[in-house]
């Protein structure tokens, strides 16, 4: 076996296995009544894009009086620019950059962990898990002393930090803009150069992507070897932001129907721009539906885990129950996910509800009315 697969199989006997069981019955019914949560909470949120389609296209280039829209929602479109300089204070030189994020990697030992069930004659379970230890590169460096071989695979903890920063100060167009409460367009990756980079000691540029810093190099790195990536937004591009018109400021707009605080920054105009938020919020709508049937499926199984566990006792039995099991609560999460789904729109759309709530006692009035006829 090589010394980076661990093996270890263990035995759990049908006492602990239906006690397993049944102690699952509580964390089910928890993920069970979560989802309920999650799903109503997903069919309340609000869509940006309907707030968004709302506001007045403003030209930036030009300061004017805009008397009639102070306070108003506007979709401010200009030149986004800063005259401030920012980097990451190590590295980086400090450029005209809206915002700079400088992603750490570091080259160390991850433990992946894969296990097997077996249940044997008489109830009782075995249990192989297989450890294996590969070497990755990953922004978060695992402690290897939670390893479950840990003198082997000891990992080194870089001292260098990701970092994320904004310019101070921003201008889009004439308008100045709150730049720590404003939410940016997305980043690129930065091309990296001998301009724009200071190397550290034992450092290099590899591919223009990467600052490689490490005794050996990137095609052949060892644990505890460091690179360095950065993403920035740039300066001086076309931008529409959404916000609120204040004399000669844009800032945070809040929506009084929703509740729902509107201030970003797009690449796109006006009508790109509202489409992708609206094509945002749907596929998270979808997301989180999908997260919530989950959720209740997963529930629903555990709650009806030890009837699988009790049939265990001949392995066939265990097998064919577990699968009946699954198939029956697939199919009751589905369905209910979708009663639960369709009720929560109902509950988050007042209209809809009260024309509903109007519907139904016309119905039952008539339903009377109809009775009372007949009877005489």
């Amino acid at each position: 076996m090589s010394p980076d697969t661990f093996t270890e199989t263990t035995k759990i006997g049908f006492g602990s296995s239906i006690g397993g069981s049944f102690k699952g019955i509580f964390f089910g019914l928890l993920l069970f009544l979560a989802s309920f949560v999650v799903i109503y909470m997903n069919e309340g949120r609000v869509d940006k894009s309907e707030i968004a389609k709302n506001a007045v296209q403003v030209n930036a280039s030009v300061l004017e009086s805009h008397d009639d829209l102070q306070g108003a929602l506007v979709a401010a479109i200009g030149i986004f620019k800063t005259d401030d300089l920012i980097g990451d204070g190590e590295y980086l030189v400090s450029g005209n950059y809206l915002a700079v994020s400088r992603n750490v990697e570091t080259y160390t030992w991850v433990e992946k962990v894969t296990s097997k069930t077996e249940d044997k004659l008489g109830g009782s379970q075995e249990v192989t898990k297989t450890y294996n230890y590969v070497k990755e590169w990953t922004s978060s460096p695992a402690d290897s002393g939670s390893f479950k071989i840990p003198a082997e695979h000891e990992n080194k903890i870089t001292s260098i930090k990701s970092i994320s920063t904004k310019a101070p100060n921003g201008m889009l167009g004439v308008y100045k803009v709150d730049m720590k409460a404003l939410s940016l367009p997305g980043s690129a990756a930065l091309p990296l150069n001998t301009k724009n980079v200071q190397l550290p000691t034992y450092g290099e540029i590899v591919n223009g992507k990467y600052i490689y810093i490490g005794d050996s190099s990137m095609n052949d790195p060892v644990v505890g070897d460091v690179r360095i990536s950065y993403s920035v937004t740039e300066s001086d591009r076309e931008t529409t932001v959404f916000a609120k018109l204040n004399g000669d400021k844009l800032g945070p707009y809040l929506d009084k129907k929703t509740d729902k605080t509107l201030y970003e920054a797009r690449r796109t105009g006006l009508e790109e721009s509202v489409t992708a938020m609206h094509g945002e919020y749907r596929v998270w709508l979808w997301a989180l539906r999908v997260i919530g049937f989950l959720m209740m499926w997963m529930g629903l199984a555990s709650i009806l885990g030890p009837i699988s566990v009790l049939l265990s006792v001949i392995p066939a039995l265990g097998s064919i129950g577990g699968s009946i099991t699954r198939g029956v609560t697939f199919i009751i999460a589905l369905v209910l996910s979708i009663v639960v789904i369709l009720i929560s729109m109902l509950f988050h759309n007042l209209l809809v509800l009260i024309l509903l709530g109007v519907a139904g006692v016309g119905a039952a009035v008539w339903f009377v009315k109809g009775k009372m006829g007949k009877s005489k």
